[in-house]
């Protein structure tokens, strides 16, 4: 029993090392020259710290598609009705940054390797929002409720402007991407999943594309199963797939999944490599 446990010690520290030396090597913010956001000729002390440009224009240098890619707080603007506090700074004239919800001189892995996000308090989605907006999202509705979050990008992506989606997962977007109303037409695309959901797949799936089209079409990534083959509780649309052909609302399965994923299960009932 000892030796069990004097093991079991030892695989401990040696996951806290590995995890110690990828944080370390795997920081994003890991600037080598001071002066590409202070200068060079500014005086010692505290003047020391300004910063050559707005904050704004200074983290968008690198983070070019925050504006483009989608919705995201407000920034360079005065706080009116949130309540921030004396951690969470603001600029000079008391408007929102960028450093005002991260510090973007902290470590981004925590001991244990997992992402901080650079964030300046450890907790994350709507929990991090009611630390400045307690009062409005006390009753738990409108979208700042909705979005639990500030940098919010599509997760869809249309590939094909001729093909519509069906009805089903018109709906089904038009609340998980939050980007699309469900009475916007919606073309033919990627569902972007949570990152390792599909592995094969880089955590993305086609919908609103015919599926035996897809099957007989050349160049495809796996070989798919003739729709007549396919377990019926995977349903298809006029022939196409959908968010419904995967997912069922009502179901009591891990994810809404109309089958058990269980070693690809799923997968492979349309999936035969």
């Amino acid at each position: 029993m000892r030796q069990r446990t004097v093991f079991a010690l030892l695989i401990g520290m040696g996951l806290l090392l590995v995890l110690g030396v990828f944080s370390v090597e795997n920081q994003p913010h890991d600037f080598k020259k001071c002066a590409f956001c202070h200068g060079t000729d500014t005086p010692a002390g505290a003047e020391a710290i300004r910063l050559i440009a707005p904050m704004t224009l200074l983290c968008t240098g690198c983070h070019s598609t925050l504006f483009s890619e989608g919705y995201m707080h407000p920034v360079d603007v005065r706080p009116r009705r949130a309540a921030i506090p004396a951690d969470m700074p603001l600029s000079p004239s008391g408007n929102l940054t960028c450093g005002t919800c991260h510090d973007v001189h902290a470590d981004y892995y925590t001991p244990y390797g997992t992402p901080t996000r650079f964030l300046r308090r450890q907790e994350e989605r709507q929990a991090f929002c009611m630390i400045c907006h307690k009062q409005e999202l006390a009753g738990g509705k409108g979208h700042p409720a909705a979005l639990q979050e500030a940098h919010f990008r599509s997760r869809y992506v249309i590939t094909d402007p001729l093909l519509e989606l069906d009805p089903m997962s018109m709906n089904c977007i038009s609340c998980h991407d939050g980007t699309f109303a469900s009475s916007v037409t919606i073309q033919t695309g990627l569902w972007i999943h949570e990152k390792g959901a599909l592995p094969h797949d880089r955590g993305s799936h086609p919908i609103g594309i015919h599926y035996e089209a897809a099957r007989l079409r050349r160049g495809r990534k796996t070989d798919l199963r003739p729709i007549s083959q396919i377990d019926r509780r995977i349903r298809f649309f006029d022939g196409k797939v959908g968010c419904g052909s995967c997912h069922d609302p009502y179901s009591t399965r891990e994810k809404q999944l109309v089958v058990s994923d269980e070693n690809s299960k799923l997968c492979y009932s349309c999936h035969m490599v």
